[in-house]
């Protein structure tokens, strides 16, 4: 059996218009051309599904049942469609991002704000994961991308630089550091440190300028996991943190202020990973170009 959307659409539109004739001037075809899908239709089944005289045309029994499951289908193809041009057009659809904390927290709420009011039928999940998490989550399609720091030797995924962001000193704005006019690395020689977790992708670039140069910091009084608990920390007193400039947007008191590091200035990319060979979305298309235009 091949029924065809064709012949189901002349049906239905013979039985709303009453007559052969009426049909074929709704469907912009010969009467000759819709009895022709009507009775190929009622071949397919082996059923009459509609009884014809001079005068009208009616269902039999089996027509009546065939109509309602014919309407059915026609409305399910209609939506099907309109949902595809949505689809196509970006107007509905579902992005899922996943993210580290510090993007989740500062850059992409904004964005996926502004998003939503272009695109307000898209639905938008945000993921707050750790870094492995996000390549994970990309790699096995549960997220349509991932933002954050990454190192370039990723396989099986594309990275594209959002921007470069550089390293500074969350500090009381009372300290001394802060009323420098420069800052450099150098300052930091002896001042008690809030330290990020050997697990941030940022420790081992920091680690790295002290040691290249010679820089001695006094006590690590805490290693985190969370920039939001380093620099919860720092306005609690309890030291100073060296954390990426977005980090600055968690600040919530006016005492604690962010300084730029100089001498070596140090920058690392945010960087938006999506899966290579795989055809995003268009609304994951939709945003992800909004989010390289507005980062």
């Amino acid at each position: 059996m091949n029924l065809t959307l064709r012949q189901m659409r002349a049906f239905v539109e013979v039985t709303r218009q009453g007559s052969f004739t009426g049909a074929a001037r709704e469907l912009s075809l010969t009467q000759s051309a819709v009895s022709a899908l009507v009775r190929d239709l009622e071949a397919q089944l082996g059923l009459v599904v509609l009884d014809r005289t001079t005068r009208r045309v009616t269902l039999t029994d089996a027509g009546t049942h065939l109509l309602q499951l014919a309407e059915r289908v026609l409305r399910d193809v209609e939506t099907a469609v309109t949902e595809a041009k949505g689809l196509l057009d970006k107007s509905i659809g579902r992005v899922v991002i996943a993210a580290s904390p510090l993007a989740a927290a500062t850059l992409l709420p904004q964005m996926i704000s502004l998003f939503s009011k272009h695109h307000p039928k898209v639905i938008v999940e945000l993921h707050d994961v750790l870094t492995d998490d996000i390549l994970q989550s990309v790699r096995g399609g549960t997220a349509d991308m991932g933002v954050g720091t990454f190192e370039r030797s990723t396989t099986e995924l594309e990275l594209s630089t959002l921007y470069e962001d550089v390293l500074g000193a969350v500090l009381p704005c009372s300290s001394p550091l802060a009323t420098r006019k420069v800052l450099r690395w150098r300052d930091l020689e002896g001042e008690a440190m809030i330290g990020l977790s050997r697990s941030s992708a940022f420790r081992p670039l920091i680690d790295s300028v002290l040691a290249s140069q010679g820089i001695a910091l006094g006590q690590r009084r805490f290693e985190v996991g969370y920039m939001g608990t380093a620099v919860a920390l720092v306005e609690a007193g309890l030291g100073i943190s060296v954390l990426p400039e977005r980090a600055a947007a968690l600040i919530k008191s006016p005492d604690t202020c962010f300084k730029r590091l100089t001498a070596p200035v140090v920058t690392r990319p945010v960087t938006l990973v999506t899966r290579a060979g795989r055809t995003l979305s268009p609304a994951a298309v939709a945003f992800v170009e909004y989010l390289s235009q507005h980062r």
